[in-house]
């Protein structure tokens, strides 16, 4: 497939350059010093757990119209997809669009119009750029999640990740698993946020990840409430309201591993503004009531 990245940063770069591995040819939207080294250098990414890279060249172009696409990959910060409309609106044929990122509303919150084919994501890693190299961790607990569909670029996608080792689910109700999973990560990047962003403070500070698990198993149950569907069945388990000392035990090591730095909290550090817009929706979202008083008390930290 013809596939145009929008977005190099530490997810377009390790999608980007499993993608190119793969068989693909992969172009990059210019933007900025960051396009400038994928020119020269091509997509690489890095696996920090066993080492293994992934090298891609890519054609950095100048404007989405600059080439015929089948696939357009969008890894922006939910804070900069309105910026990506023009480019998006530009590009030639009919490619199937696929968001990775956080999205808790869904298609109505895209920048493209009804017509579009578009899919929606996640992405299954995190990481950090290290000056050409985006240094990533793969979440086990995360697969890549993309939306159940029968369209074949999705399917090649699929395909071309696996061959790589990444894991990949299917989600049949993905509009809901986004909104689960904003409820969730506004929780834990609220706890970072009040340990100064620092996953080895937040795994030795009880009280805070007690709170941060309350508010989750309260969040995902106002959804349900709201009959949402999509829950990821792990989250569902861990944060079940007579499993919180559990959950409890399980995220005070996950924070001390290189997933706490890498998958959680450079993210929290590096796109605040994300994670305040992502705690405002929340909030908004989810009845103010007893029920929810802790989930209101800690995203009002990060939402404010």
């Amino acid at each position: 497939m013809q596939i145009l990245i929008i977005g190099a940063g530490v997810i377009g770069t390790v999608y980007g350059a499993q993608l190119g591995t793969a068989g693909h040819a992969v172009s990059v939207l210019a933007h900025g010093h960051r396009t400038e080294a994928v020119a020269a250098a091509g997509l690489l990414a890095r696996n920090v757990i066993d080492g293994t890279e992934a090298r891609s060249p890519a054609n950095v172009i100048g404007a989405a119209n600059d080439g015929t696409f089948d696939l357009v990959l969008v890894a922006l910060r939910r804070d900069h997809l309105h910026s990506a409309a023009v480019s998006l609106a530009a590009v030639n044929g009919q490619p199937l669009v696929l968001f990775l990122g956080n999205n808790p509303a869904g298609r109505r919150a895209l920048p493209l119009g009804p017509e579009a084919t578009v899919s929606l994501g996640f992405p299954g890693v995190g990481g950090t750029l290290a000056g050409e190299v985006a240094r990533y961790v793969r979440i086990s607990q995360q697969p890549t999640a993309l939306e159940t569909s029968d369209d074949p670029r999705l399917a090649k996608v699929e395909a071309a990740l696996q061959s790589s080792g990444f894991a990949v689910q299917r989600v049949a109700e993905m509009e809901g698993w986004l909104a689960f999973h904003a409820v969730f990560i506004a929780c834990v990047t609220a706890a970072l946020y009040g340990c100064q962003t620092d996953p080895l403070r937040l795994a030795g500070n009880r009280s805070e990840l007690k709170l941060m698990c309350h508010a989750i198993t309260e969040g995902f149950r106002a959804l349900r409430a709201e009959d949402v569907q999509g829950l990821p069945r792990n989250l569902a388990f861990l944060h079940s309201r007579f499993l919180t000392p559990i959950a409890i035990l399980y995220w005070a090591h996950a924070m001390r591993t290189p997933v706490g730095e890498l998958a959680f909290a450079a993210h929290s550090h590096h796109a605040e503004t994300e994670m305040r817009s992502l705690a405002r929706d929340v909030l908004l979202r989810l009845p103010s009531s007893e029920d929810t008083k802790s989930l209101r008390g800690l995203l009002a930290r990060t939402g404010s």
